[in-house]
């Protein structure tokens, strides 16, 4: 025992000094350097970005759907089934959010991953025969959840470690542009199972398998650093002259007179002097509280947006999981819902951003433009857009589902911004999920339970297991567009009791817009000493 301890320490001690292992050191302090923390937050966004990519596959079911459908032999009921899986994967991964929360977004990437991995690797040996025994719309429910579940790690991984590390008036156009990347993997998938792989499962499914799983892995374990925040202590004293207008938009002056900066802001009673320390006092008392999820779940805000979701995303979830079945349905060919799904895959990416940047470049609370402005103004034209359906034919389809996409995108865009901005970004990754729990009911209930009991009622014997007709999802379409409309009225209920909370984080973004101009004048003081 006694010998063997100076061994070991001389094992070490030749590691430590290893020249590959002493590079690699060198390379983890220089990268993790005061100096490089801007170049560590940008480059999180984008391997974020590729995660979420990699992580969105659940959303290309629609093309891969009727293809499982007619290998298994499964009634639509069953098909919806596997598909409201991966949903309520995605959406309940509590485990993948703890982990996030408090070891960090670096192991959730890692533990995420290897799961994708796992699952998409067995259901190709599943639809390729080499495991006969899983060939059933059960199992095949188990790896999908496994699948969504993985995915949603990924996804909360990535999104957390950018709304911790962006100032908060960038958070609308973070949220935005990331999810718009997981928007936009339905189209990529989709182009690779139908033109790529030629609509073969077992290549498509491996191809997830090292695509989805594997880049998960790689990435997020080495760049997902959520330590790179924008906001740096900076105990330097600095007087600022501050003057509140009475008008929402306050027009700042900067001079420089005895090496001190002073902010001049005009104001009707004169001018008064603050410390930046005093500025600092101003934005702890409109801090945003970071609440638990147990306090967020006893929280009727919650509950409200929590609603909300249900039954906008839960009723455009319900259109995603069944386009394959419409568009057949509807006199249709099975491939042709995939250009559908592509057109709805592009709309969905872009309604994420788009929304994300107006709900922060139009923000004006006093004018009642706030993100519930926009989530309210989502689900009106969701509701018009699934009303239309019942009663255009395919070629339709196209403009009816680029709005829905758009709002459908803006819906999950600023839903997790009003999460962080209401309840805090501590424990964004299990309040987000918790919140995202809603997609999942609302896809079970409303996809998987009422169309597809509406498709199997509307089918006409000797048929079983397929439907002709609008009448298969005519009724379906009247009570997803009726659902929208009671979230429009929660929505505006919403939009009332959140205004104090958009007031507070209105003067939050001012003086936060304060403080960053003293310290461009600092910056511009040093080079002039320099």
């Amino acid at each position: 025992m006694d010998e063997s301890t100076p061994l070991t320490s001389s094992k070490l001690h030749t590691v430590k000094n290893n020249p590959i292992v002493t590079s690699f050191l060198k390379a983890k302090t220089w990268y993790q350097s005061e100096r490089l923390r801007k170049l560590r937050r940008w480059a999180a966004l984008i391997v974020g970005s590729v995660m979420m990519i990699a992580a969105g596959t659940q959303y290309a079911f629609s093309s891969i759907g009727p293809s499982i459908k007619q290998q298994f032999h499964l009634t639509q009921y069953e098909v919806n089934l596997i598909g409201t899986a991966t949903n309520i994967g995605s959406t309940t991964g509590i485990l993948f959010s703890l982990i996030n929360d408090f070891i960090g977004p670096r192991v959730c990437s890692l533990a995420a991953g290897i799961v994708l991995f796992g699952s998409y690797f067995i259901m190709s040996l599943t639809v390729s025969g080499a495991i006969p025994e899983a060939g059933n719309y059960i199992a095949m429910s188990a790896f999908m959840f496994l699948v969504g579940n993985s995915s949603g790690g990924a996804y909360i991984a990535s999104l957390t470690t950018s709304v911790k590390n962006f100032p908060e008036k960038d958070r609308g156009l973070v949220v935005g542009l990331l999810s718009s990347f997981f928007g936009i993997s339905s189209a990529i998938f989709s182009l690779c199972f139908s033109v790529v792989f030629r609509q073969s499962l077992p290549v498509y499914m491996f191809f997830c398998a090292i695509f989805g799983g594997v880049a998960v892995i790689i990435l997020g374990t080495i760049f997902l650093d959520n330590n790179s925040s924008s906001e740096k202590k900076d105990t330097t004293p600095i007087v600022v002259k501050e003057v509140e207008s009475n008008t929402e938009t306050v027009s700042i002056n900067s001079n420089l007179a005895d090496e001190t900066t002073g902010l001049v802001v005009e104001k009707e009673e004169g001018l008064q002097v603050l410390s930046e320390e005093e500025i600092k006092e101003k934005l702890a008392q409109d801090q945003i509280e970071n609440i638990n999820s147990w306090r967020m779940l006893i929280s009727f805000d919650f509950w409200l947006i929590f609603i909300i979701i249900f039954l906008s995303i839960g009723s455009g979830i319900t259109i995603v999981n069944n386009l394959g079945s419409i568009v057949l349905a509807y006199g249709g060919y099975n491939g042709q819902q995939t250009p559908i799904v592509i057109t709805f895959s592009i709309s969905n990416c872009l309604g994420r951003l788009v929304f994300g940047w107006l709900s922060d470049k139009f923000f004006s609370p006093k004018k009642g433009i706030t993100r519930m402005f926009f989530l309210a103004l989502c689900i009106i034209i969701m509701s018009i857009s699934l009303l239309l359906f019942a009663f255009v034919p395919i070629p339709g389809f196209y403009p009816l589902i680029i709005i829905m996409g758009l709002c459908y995108g803006g819906i999950l865009s600023v839903g997790p911004t009003y999460n962080s901005e209401r309840f805090g970004p501590k424990y964004f990754g299990l309040n987000s999920t918790l919140q995202l729990v809603a997609t999942s009911l609302g896809s079970y209930a409303f996809s998987t339970g009422m169309a597809g009991s509406i498709y199997q009622m509307n089918i006409i014997p000797p048929r079983t297991r397929t439907c002709h007709g609008k009448e298969c999802y005519l009724l379906t379409f009247y009570i997803l567009s009726g659902l929208c409309v009671v979230a429009l009225l929660l929505s505006l209920v919403l939009h009332k009791r959140s205004l104090g909370l958009y007031f507070k984080i209105g003067r939050r973004r001012k003086y936060l817009a304060m403080l960053e101009k003293i310290n461009v004048e600092k910056r511009k003081q040093k080079m002039n000493q320099a």
